[in-house]
């Protein structure tokens, strides 16, 4: 009889903690758009003409062509990344536009509405490897009327900023990857861009659902949450980027690693600092102060006292950033992060924070097949310092189980992206009224530089990129599981130094 109960109780306690993780949502302010925003409700008819969305709608009208992606192309008319000096070809130009944001809170939207925002601005197409695909992403800054100074502008309650990115996706074919992990580590993490979904018309050619980022830069009103720069101060606050740099020698950075060689596990050009805070106002001593910090980091996590608890890594490092960091990419197989499109942050009186982005090539959607989703990823060069210390590692583990119980279970997971899906609803047939024959193989097999290798990765359908995406959670998922705690190997003592310790006995 008293088994039977004891049996009873763990059947109750495992519904209990699977009811609860499923309807999890952790105690923060983040906005899930899916969850919060007006939902879908069927269009009225108003004929062809009018088109009607649920979802914020830009509608970007340009004063001439938009400037070509690239600045040099081979005699094969295909883009040519990098020049003979190995200077990036990418073209930043820019062309003047009219912008008009409609978001109705109560309602659907309509290209003839009176729009929420209407200004004047900028736009390029931005990206590395996605310059090259045929939807195209693009970097969009308002200004004021004189077409130069940046206006701070707040679309569907993000912070007001002149500056915003709209991705377009499109190697990603279920539309969500970046909507879903940027807010999924923004609810554990201090800072991660804020992202909405959107329709986009470009010169009234409808372009498809996009999802509108926040640019990762110093704001007065929060983003990194820094100290403004002061140009007659040598210390200030920073921002640095890392990957493909910019070619302006002002803010390039060589710092400790760079010149003992030590960034060995990447090519140099796609583990490289960028100093893009302090940006106009930065001075040569605020250079050399930046390249200073970052220099006395690199050398303490090489050396010998790099766990000390006040000379450490930890001194100049917010180590819990790093932590989520590791385990959020880790989960998610970003294999960009830590060396591409990665971020690094902090105020003249605080320790460096680590920001993520891009995650357009999440849970097994890089252009090169994974291996089976069972590899865990050095990231880089700090993160190979990092693991060789224990309390690290531990802290790793330690928060991988914790995540695994919350927003990294497969059932969290799993409702997130249904839920999601069923919050896109009719937009995604739009978007691939405009683009499903990128799901055809002939499509594929033609444009290899925008598609999954080998061809036959590439999903024929929307459900079976989705159906893909929850299988690369399931399998990785149980992959970390079981080998977590591999990364005590890192950080374990030689067996030179044990022999040493069993000596003489």
């Amino acid at each position: 009889m008293k088994s039977r109960f004891i049996t009873l109780v763990a059947v109750v306690l495992v519904l209990v903690i699977s009811i609860s993780v499923q309807n999890y949502r952790p105690d923060n302010n983040r906005y899930h758009q899916h969850r919060e925003a007006q939902p879908y409700t069927a269009c009225e008819d108003h004929g062809d003409e009018k088109f009607c969305t649920h979802l914020p709608l830009f509608n970007i009208v340009t004063e001439g062509p938009i400037p070509d992606p690239y600045l040099l192309y081979d005699e094969n008319g295909e883009p040519v990344k990098r020049d003979e000096n190995g200077n990036l070809t990418f073209n930043y130009e820019t062309v003047a536009v009219s912008v008009e944001f409609f978001t109705n809170e109560e309602g659907n939207n309509h290209l003839t509405d009176t729009p929420d925002v209407s200004e004047k601005g900028l736009i390029r197409v931005r990206g590395n490897s996605s310059r090259r695909f045929e939807k195209k992403s693009y970097l969009l800054k308002f200004t004021e009327e004189n077409g130069i100074d940046g206006l701070d502008v707040s679309l569907d309650g993000m912070t007001a900023d002149n500056s915003w990115v709209l991705h377009g996706p499109i190697l990603d074919k279920t539309l969500i990857r970046n909507y879903m992990c940027y807010n999924i580590i923004g609810e554990e993490m201090e800072y991660v861009p804020n992202v909405r979904f959107c329709e986009l018309f470009l010169n009234g050619e409808y372009q498809g659902v996009y999802v509108l980022t926040e640019k990762i830069k110093f704001n007065e009103n929060g983003r990194c949450d820094i100290t403004e720069t002061d140009p007659d101060l040598t210390e200030t606050s920073f921002i640095l980027g890392m990957g493909h740099v910019s070619t302006d020698p002002a803010h390039q950075m060589d710092t400790f690693f760079d010149d003992s060689g030590n960034r060995g596990l990447f090519n140099r050009s796609s583990e490289h600092f960028e100093i893009l805070y302090p940006d106009d106002t930065l001075t040569e001593a605020q250079k050399e102060y930046i390249v200073s910090e970052i220099s006395h980091l690199e050398r303490t996590l090489s050396s010998y006292d790099s766990t000390d608890s006040k000379w450490g890594y930890s001194s100049y490092l917010d180590v819990d950033s790093f932590v989520d960091f590791f385990v959020f990419n880790q989960f998610m197989m970003n294999r960009d992060a830590g060396h591409l499109s990665t971020y690094f942050c902090k105020d003249v009186r605080g320790k460096i924070v680590i920001i993520g982005w891009d995650y357009n090539n999440a849970f097994n959607n890089f252009f090169v097949e994974l291996e089976e989703t069972g590899e865990i990823y050095s990231l880089n060069e700090w993160y190979t310092c990092l693991l060789r210390d224990k309390r690290f590692v531990d802290q790793v583990i330690d928060r991988y189980y914790e995540l695994r119980e919350t927003v990294l279970s497969d059932e969290y997971l799993n409702t997130y992206i249904e839920e999601t899906v069923a919050y896109l609803g009719p937009a995604i047939d739009r978007n691939y009224e405009r683009w499903g024959y990128t799901f055809t193989e002939e499509y594929c097999a033609a444009n290899i530089n925008s598609s999954l290798l080998p061809i036959e990765r590439n999903p024929s359908s929307y459900d079976e990129a989705i159906e893909q995406l929850c299988d690369s959670i399931k399998h990785r998922g149980e992959f970390l599981d079981e080998n977590i705690e591999s990364l005590y190997a890192l950080c374990h003592a030689s067996a030179n130094k044990l022999y040493e310790y069993q000596g003489d006995n």
